[in-house]
């Protein structure tokens, strides 16, 4: 019977979490996260300020919980792709997925509104597919560099209605990655002729 009581405790908790983040992520898309109020985010969630007390101090651990989140839940993407059959092209297309499933937050956090980047998440993803071997100054250039690119296309693709698929854009990403920025716009122009040939 305890168990029992647990079990529906924890979802409640679950619950509550989640009706908070979302009316966080809500407002978020108006304003920043400075002019939120705690007020504001409970009235969203139709939640008493006591109950919001009861799991945060602040609209500011609210929203570290929602980046925590999200660095979990790509670190657990990660796992899933780290097997041998797996490639970074297979991860790439994982987490787009996953980026596109949860657009409305993704908006929100590479938005002015948020007060965290996620080029620290991204940093710390795209050190483990390049040369994890090399510590040099110039590796540190090449993950920013990825990583500020991979931020801005993100917010990009995010931002039109009729984009491309995840798999697709992982390939032409993948093959920058590998191939290099001018191979892989010709890739591209290559890979654009062909599905306009086909329509």
């Amino acid at each position: 019977m305890e168990a029992t009581n647990k079990k529906g405790s924890d979802r409640r908790v679950r619950m509550t979490k989640m009706l908070l983040k979302q009316s966080l992520i809500e407002l978020m898309h108006e304003k920043s996260i400075h002019e939120i109020s705690i007020k504001d985010i409970c009235t969203g969630a139709d939640i008493n300020r006591s109950t919001f007390y009861r799991h945060y101090n602040t609209q500011y651990e609210l929203y570290d919980e929602v980046l925590e989140d999200i660095t979990k839940d790509i670190g657990e993407i990660y796992l899933s792709c780290s097997g041998d059959d797996y490639t970074a092209q297979t991860f790439l297309a994982e987490i787009l997925k996953y980026i596109e499933a949860n657009r409305d937050t993704f908006l929100v956090i590479l938005s002015g509104h948020g007060n965290v980047s996620m080029g620290e998440t991204f940093n710390r993803f795209t050190s483990r597919f390049i040369d994890s071997e090399n510590t040099s100054e110039l590796r540190v250039y090449i993950i920013q560099f990825i990583a500020a690119g991979m931020t801005s296309f993100i917010w990009t693709w995010l931002n039109k209605e009729n984009r491309r698929s995840a798999e697709d854009v992982a390939l032409v990403i993948s093959s920058v990655m590998t191939h290099g920025i001018k191979r892989s716009v010709n890739f591209a122009r290559a890979m654009q002729e062909r599905n306009n040939g086909s329509q």
